[in-house]
């Protein structure tokens, strides 16, 4: 009768062990899918956290070059008005052909001869540069978006 006793504890111990065994294995496996639970987790915080620092720039930018164009507009409305009001004159250089009096040497006139505008047109020639400045600003806008926001950074 002792030798069945002893027979069941031994069962009762291997099954145990396998028991235990199981319990291991389970435990490693498990502790194996929270690491990588846990690498993911950073993976997508790291990313959450390189949306908004990217947000961020994008914002500062918008902000940045929404002035650089409030202020460029400011500044060609005042010399559109001041132009119109005759306050502020435009003028080209200007070659005109010497019409000389009798066949002797020329004279020589180093000071360089200007036409001035009338403001009408002077104002049509200021809208059109207007034009191109908004456009390169909003040109330098979209390569400051693109630069901050598709580019890897380095």
């Amino acid at each position: 009768m002792r030798g069945g006793v002893v027979r069941i504890l031994l069962g009762i111990c291997a099954a145990l062990a396998i028991g235990l065994l199981l319990a291991l294995w389970r435990l490693d496996h498990v502790s194996a899918r929270a690491d990588t639970a846990t690498e993911r987790v950073g993976v997508l915080e790291r990313a959450v956290e390189s949306r908004k620092n990217t947000q961020r720039l994008l914002t500062q930018l918008d902000t940045d070059n929404t002035k650089v164009l409030t202020d460029a507009q400011a500044q060609n409305k005042a010399l559109l008005a001041r132009i119109g009001a005759g306050t502020q004159r435009l003028s080209v250089p200007a070659k005109c052909p010497v019409v000389r009096a009798s066949p002797g040497p020329g004279r020589v006139d180093d000071a360089e001869a200007r036409a001035e505008l009338d403001p009408a047109a002077g104002q049509r020639i200021v809208a059109i540069t207007n034009d191109g400045d908004e456009a390169i600003i909003a040109l330098n806008a979209l390569i400051d978006h693109v630069n901050a926001g598709c580019l890897p950074s380095k």
